[in-house]
């Protein structure tokens, strides 16, 4: 049994029939033209398959009603049936119809008697597309490592295709290669790296700033600051919305005129949008709303699991000018990138578990919605291929990243570029954002005004 680890248990215990915590993504495919006969089916014929290949496709928990004692374990009895499923959308199939379907799959929490995946296969698209939305636990993967298993399938050519092993089930060569002396000397490498990390932690620590801080009083804006006025859901937490959108914007060389990485102007454009719409909903707060950035510390031997840090960062919603809003991103991410950059992975991994550990325990209690909460609303970059991708002769038109919303934190964006252009995905609350629907106007609207004001400088 493969000990579960803090991060795992976490996104366990944070999760609940209307709270689920999966990760997911919506790719929409253009068939061959013309398609083979019963193309649809013999691509979830082939999916069904996917667990001789992805080893995260065999794990499930060992007690699922106990997290305290389980762990996870292989899966002896794997039904694809249970895994792999095929829709056709209402004819004529349409976006909105697709959405619809997602948003109910997605809200749906997965059966964590077996393992903690799906693949949904669905046909009807006009255009001859077909699209595949899959979600996993975060438990067992994060978004980077989720990107790097969907990477495992395509190829670059149409012509091209994935081939699936097919001697023997990746249960019996994973366990082939563990033996005890492995298995002590991995232990014996987890305490040292444990105890190398302790010091390194508390240089976080005084970074953060548990004090409110007002605009105009000199605050100090590359500091941490933890508390702000929370964006969350009410009673009736749904989290059913999604708006997905493919744009084509030169954040590249906006990143460099502005002297930042292309995440600093992604998170300006949507620290933007956020203030445009909290000024809609007469909801703005005076001080700036909190991002949790994701930073993959994956080293290129991990395969699943999750290994991640975190980037605290305001949005600078309290800033009303466009450029300086950008500038102040810089600065601080700069200064918490420096910070992270000193630190080991097991120790940037503590920090996740010490950022984490206060929301779970306020969950779990029932309490989260009572305090204000360290992060107001999640923002991953999450980088994809610059080349276009085919998975058995189907083009990649575009890849979604459909993610998690809590208590406290009902807004999710999540960005993944693909093939020179960014897909943007929001996922939230309706019932706790209203008018959440016109975020994405005001996202277009945020990078038109910031590309404006890099132009006129």
């Amino acid at each position: 049994m493969e000990k579960l680890s803090f991060l795992d248990m976490s996104f366990l215990r944070l999760e609940s029939p209307q709270r689920p915590f999966h990760v997911a993504g919506l790719m929409i495919f253009k068939q061959p033209d013309p398609a083979p006969r019963n193309h649809v089916r013999r691509l979830v014929a082939w999916a069904q398959q996917l667990n001789t290949i992805w080893p995260v496709c065999n794990k499930k928990l060992s007690d699922p009603l106990d997290l305290g004692k389980a762990g996870w374990v292989q899966e002896d009895h794997y039904q694809p049936e249970r895994h792999v499923l095929h829709y056709s959308l209402p004819q004529p199939g349409r976006m909105e119809d697709l959405l619809n379907l997602v948003a109910r799959a997605h809200e749906r929490p997965l059966d964590r008697s077996r393992p903690l995946w799906e693949l949904h296969v669905i046909e009807g698209l006009p255009g001859n597309r077909v699209a595949a939305y899959c979600k996993v636990h975060h438990a067992l993967i994060d978004g980077v490592g989720g990107m790097r298993m969907l990477s495992s399938l395509f190829t670059t050519s149409p012509t091209k295709r994935a081939r699936l092993p097919g001697a023997e089930p990746v249960i019996e060569q994973e366990a082939r290669r563990q033996s005890l002396a492995r298995s002590l000397e991995d232990t014996w490498r987890g305490l040292r790296e444990q105890y190398r990390a302790i010091p390194s932690c508390p240089r976080c620590s005084p970074r953060w700033d548990w004090t409110p801080c007002a605009v105009g009083r000199g605050c100090d804006e590359t500091a941490i600051h933890l508390p702000a006025e929370p964006v969350q859901h009410r009673n009736g937490f749904r989290p059913a919305h999604h708006t997905l959108r493919p744009a084509v914007w030169p954040v590249r060389s906006m990143a460099r005129e502005a002297g930042g990485s292309i995440n600093d102007v992604l998170l300006a454009i949507c620290g933007g949008a956020l203030r445009r719409y909290l000024i809609a909903q007469n909801a703005l707060p005076r001080k700036s709303l909190i991002a949790g950035l994701p930073v993959s510390i994956r080293r290129d031997d991990d395969s699943a699991g999750n290994h991640l840090s975190f980037i605290l960062c305001p949005y600078f919603t309290n800033e009303a000018d466009d450029l300086k809003r950008l500038q102040r991103v810089i600065r601080a991410t700069t200064r918490a990138k420096a910070e992270l950059a000193g630190m080991s992975a097991t120790a940037g991994q503590d920090f996740t578990n010490l950022v984490l550990l206060p929301l779970v325990l306020l969950t779990v209690t029932g309490n989260a919605t009572r305090v204000a909460p360290a992060v107001n609303a999640i923002f991953s970059n999450v980088p994809g291929s610059s080349r276009k991708l085919y998975l058995e002769g189907s083009e990649l038109e575009s890849l979604y990243p459909v993610s998690i919303v809590t208590d406290g934190m009902g807004i999710n964006l999540t960005v993944v570029s693909y093939d020179k252009k960014l897909c943007f995905a929001i996922t939230s609350c309706p019932t706790g954002q209203p008018g959440i629907e016109q975020l994405d106007d005001l996202l277009r609207q945020s990078y038109r005004d910031l590309r404006a004001a890099l132009l006129s400088r």
